[in-house]
Formats: structure tokens, sequence, C-alpha cells
């Protein structure tokens, strides 16, 4: 054989020897696709089936199961969006707060991983700061349990820096307001937090923010209960949620010093008054001669805690 002759014949043997590699390779990465493809569709499966039963059992255990501080992880938005909304619906035609995530155990104690900043202001009238000023908070993104009971009146009692404040919480004109609060105080929540602001345009000290800053998130908004305000307006010690209209509010208060607050509000009643004050009002009338720093000059030179915050039946 000529060496042409062999030099082709070695060439078509290699041309085949390569094809038939192709061949081979081509045949592995089809069935590595497709092996993929149902990994894939067995993974879709078990999450479609995981948010389903997530959603028909209700989400997860009751909190009794849980230490107080655990993290939740919630249901992303895109799985349970449309449960979350038909809930949502739901608890607003009821009158019920609603729940940044209806499948979280109402009462569930989150923690938010958010404190309190640092502050090296002195406290008012001589008073020490409370121990858990710089406490991580936590926040109730399945709303707060139901614990006021029928036929029952209940007062709070606020320690502050300055002397006590209490307050009868009007359960029968704001029951949503009044067992938010309850539950709160009750949880610890507002322990060592501040009267952080003077509303002074409307005559009004603000408190009840897990950062001792405007329009903290507590994990569920409330809705309006107006009746007492449209009835009275807002006289002096009066106790209002503080928002800007119905489920807007959460924690957060206002205790009224003035007749700004009822003026300023007089034509748009938005704050459901769900207590009135019965004995500290001087307390407010002695931080509010204090010097004003800050936020515009809303926030007090010295610092008024709340050092505990006790609820009392009768």
């Amino acid at each position: 054989m000529s060496s042409d002759k062999r030099r082709r014949a070695r060439q078509k043997a290699e041309r085949e020897a390569w094809e038939r590699e192709q061949e081979r390779l081509a045949g592995s990465r089809r069935r590595r696709r497709l092996l993929i493809g149902v990994c894939a569709a067995f993974v879709a499966v078990v999450l479609v089936v995981g948010v389903v039963v997530a959603l028909t059992r209700g989400g997860p255990t009751p909190s009794a199961e849980r230490s107080p501080q655990e993290k939740v992880e919630l249901i992303p938005e895109e799985a349970a969006g449309a449960a979350q909304s038909t809930a949502a619906a739901a608890a607003q035609a009821a009158g019920a707060p609603i729940a940044e995530d209806f499948t979280i155990e109402p009462g569930t104690a989150v923690d938010s991983g958010r404190q309190p900043a640092a502050d090296d202001r002195r406290v008012a009238c001589g008073a020490k700061r409370p121990a858990n000023v710089r406490a991580t908070r936590s926040w109730y993104p399945g709303g707060p349990a139901q614990v006021l009971e029928d036929g029952v009146d209940y007062v709070a009692r606020i320690r502050t820096s300055c002397g006590p404040i209490t307050i009868d919480l009007l359960e029968d004109d704001a029951p949503v307001a009044v067992n938010s609060f309850v539950f709160l105080a009750r949880e610890g929540f507002y322990d060592g937090l501040e009267f952080f602001r003077d509303f002074g345009g409307v005559t009004a000290v603000q408190a009840g923010s897990g950062d001792n800053q405007v329009g903290w998130d507590i994990g569920y908004r409330l809705p309006s209960e107006l009746d007492r305000a449209e009835r009275e307006g807002y006289p002096v010690g009066t106790v209002t949620t503080a928002g800007e209209g119905t489920y807007t509010a959460g924690s957060e208060f206002y205790i009224v010093y003035g007749e700004s607050f009822d003026a300023g509000f007089r034509d748009n009643r938005i704050q459901t008054t769900f207590g009135r004050v019965l004995s500290g009002m001087d307390v407010i009338e002695t931080v509010n001669r204090l010097d004003r720093i800050g936020m515009g000059g809303e926030a007090y030179a010295e610092r008024l805690f709340m050092n505990e915050v006790t609820i009392d039946e009768r």
C-alpha cells in the first residue's frame, strides 16, 4: 500500500473515532440534561407540597413550644401571597388586627434583631437607666394573642423615671387596641422603652416604639375604633394609638397633655382612644419642662423611661 493510501486510511480511522467520541459525549449530555430535569421537577413538587402542607396546617407549631425569642422563618410572600391576602381581607372584615404573616401563631415573639441605639443623655428626675434599656426587641408577625376576658376591667400601671402613671384601659370602647396593649405589656415589650417624643404640635407625648423612634413595626396593624373619639374628642389625659388612620397603628401610643390634640384632629378623628389617665399627669408635666433636642425639637434633653408596665384586673 502506498504511503498516500496509508495516510488516507489513517485519517479516515481518526475521523471515525472522533465522530464516535462526539456521539458518546452528546449522549452523555442528553442523559445529564434529562437527570437535571427530573431532579428539578422533583424539587418543585416537594416545594409545592411543602407550601400546601404549611398553609393547610396554619403555620409553625404553637408558641408554647418555642422559646420566646426564637427566630421564625416567614413563608415567602410569593409562595403565600394569595392565602395572606385572603386572611388579611377576612381580618379587616372582622375588625381584627392584620398580621404580617397569618401562618404564624398569634402571640409568637420573633427576635427583630433591632434595639434602641446607645444614648448618653442623662435620665430625667435623677433616676437610673433600666437594666434592659439596650435589649433587643421582639415583634409579632402573627399578631397579638387574645388575652382579654369578658367582664374584666383592665388598668395599666406605668412605673416611669419620674413617678407612676395609672391608666384606665377602655376595653368596652376599644377592645382590639386594649387587647394589643395588655398583650404587649404582659410580654414585657414596653419595659425599658422611653417616652421618646414630645409631639408638641398637637400637645401629646409618644411612647411604645421598640427602638425609641417613630415608625416601629410590631408585626401587625390595628383597626380604628373611633366611637369614643367621635363622642368625646381627645381631652387632656386621653391615651390613643399612634397611627395615620385605620390599619396603620401598632405598639406606639400617645398621652394627650393639651387641647391642641383635640383641635388638630377635630375634623378627622383617626386615633383610637383606648385609655384615660387616672393619675400621673404630673409626670408628663415634669418632663415637658425639660429642654428639647433633636427630632425637629421634639426629643427630650433627658430620658424618661417606662421602667415597667404592669396590668391589673378588677
